[in-house]
């Protein structure tokens, strides 16, 4: 009897535990914080993801044989462009972040080692090919990295738990150091594992001190602390769990944060640190590495994403800003395995993704926004002429004295002149015509884009 006693109750047990399983499933499918249909086989799950991507625009497209093979890299935690449209990849040549590089304190355990020997900051040109090199004897595990409108340098390397800055005449030794030398800390003096810089173009900068203490620091340019924001613990929106990345959409006052592993991207007033919006999706996951922003088609984000699980896959993913949707995804043909970093330029054109595993840096271009890049170029051109020729071409007549040789000569020279005249204004007439079609061309062809665009994709 009390054997089976003892058996129902195991069984209404079973049945209770079950149902809360299920309503608190349902729930929270319901409230986002997980997909529709999480729960479903992996079979399922791979056609909802296969799916999603067949939806979304396959952009930009990765560049395969870039950059040059022979270029040696650690792993590549950073990159940057400069202000000569150059890529700066910061890597950890033979050092390695790993399991034992900290000790439970976040002391780095490598401490009286020599710095790395090599450049850990290779400079690429558009092809792929190296054109300087520098960073060495200066860093211990490099991190983030960032160029600012006056073309210095901004590094954070977590083991020695500081930022630098590195004007463009002076590599060797920094204009501006924050933080302890391998003293971990809470403070306004001391960093824990900082990830990375941002910096606006009046000079203030941002730094997100992203590992441990799970914060935002607002500097001004001396390196004075205006303001901060972020706790690990919370509902807020400015709970974070390792700010890993940060990027400027100064066209629309904002600093934004990949929050890494509550994967989403949020963003805050660059003024004073108040939260204006976040955004996440169901096929990107848990885990946002990066983000960048080009302030194209009224604004975008470059993510990349994890690995998180063997179903979701690992690739960048572009957000349009205003409406919050996945409009394009973009991958190697092979996909990406562990990215760490992205960066575009600010027309969008070109994308880069440093991967940690391997160690590497895939280049991607969006022909779209190329193409319009260029046509910007050519209108701004046109502009400019215009502005500089107002007077339009007019024949010039040469009046001669009538009736004598050199009367005669002059009046054909004067026919001459008049006849040049009017050719050179067909001949600009026509290419002005060439030009507007082209215009009209490329105008046809956004508009027809933002038309897609527009269209519902992946929410």
């Amino acid at each position: 009897m009390y054997f089976f006693m003892f058996s129902i109750s195991n069984f209404v047990f079973v049945v209770l535990l079950c149902a809360i399983n299920c309503i608190c499933g349902r729930m929270f499918a319901d409230e986002g914080l997980y997909p529709a249909g999480y729960y479903d086989s992996q079979q399922v799950q791979y056609d909802r993801i296969k799916n999603a991507l067949t939806k979304l625009e396959h952009a930009p497209q990765w560049v395969n044989d870039w950059p040059n093979p022979s270029i040696k890299m650690g792993q590549v935690s950073g990159l940057a462009i400069d202000n000569m449209g150059r890529l700066l990849v910061f890597h950890r040549a033979r050092n390695v972040w790993d399991e034992n590089t900290f000790n439970d304190r976040e002391v780095y355990q490598g401490i009286g080692d020599d710095p790395i020997p090599d450049p850990t900051i290779l400079v690429l040109n558009d092809t792929g090919e190296l054109v300087d090199m520098w960073g060495q004897n200066l860093f211990f595990i490099p991190h983030g990295i960032t160029v600012d409108n006056e073309g210095n340098v901004w590094v954070t390397d977590v083991a020695m738990h500081q930022v630098f800055k590195f004007t463009p005449d002076q590599r060797q030794k920094p204009a501006l150091v924050l933080g302890e030398k391998f003293v971990p800390g809470n403070t306004d003096t001391r960093f824990c594992k900082p990830s990375a810089v941002a910096v606006l173009s009046n000079g203030d900068f941002f730094v997100a001190d992203g590992y441990c203490n799970h914060r935002v620091i607002k500097f001004s340019p001396d390196g004075t602390i205006l303001l901060q924001w972020g706790t690990a613990h919370g509902t807020s929106p400015y709970v974070f769990n390792v700010v890993h990345a940060l990027t400027l959409a100064e066209d629309r006052g904002l600093v934004c944060v990949a929050d890494r592993e509550h994967g989403r991207v949020a963003c805050y007033r660059h003024d004073n640190g108040t939260f204006h919006s976040s955004f996440s999706n169901w096929l990107i996951g848990g885990r946002v590495f990066s983000v960048a922003y080009a302030p194209v088609h009224g604004g975008r984000l470059y993510i990349v994403n994890g690995p998180e699980s063997q179903i979701l896959p690992v690739r960048g993913y572009v957000i349009d800003f205003t409406s919050g949707r996945l409009i394009q995804t973009f991958a190697p043909d092979g996909g990406l395995k562990n990215p760490h970093d992205v960066v575009t330029s600010p027309d969008g054109s070109k994308v880069y993704v440093a991967e940690i595993n391997p160690f590497t840096v895939h280049k991607f271009v969006d022909e779209g926004l190329r193409n319009e890049s260029l046509l910007d170029k050519v209108e701004k051109n046109e502009t400019a002429t215009s502005a500089t020729h107002v007077k339009p071409t007019a024949t010039v007549e040469v009046v001669g004295r009538a009736g004598g040789a050199e009367g005669a000569g002059a009046g054909a020279g004067g026919a001459w002149q008049r006849w040049s005249g009017a050719l050179g204004g067909a001949a600009g007439a026509a290419a002005a015509a060439l030009l507007a079609a082209a215009a009209l061309a490329l105008r046809s062809a956004r508009n027809n884009g933002k038309g897609r665009e527009a269209e519902p994709l992946v929410h």
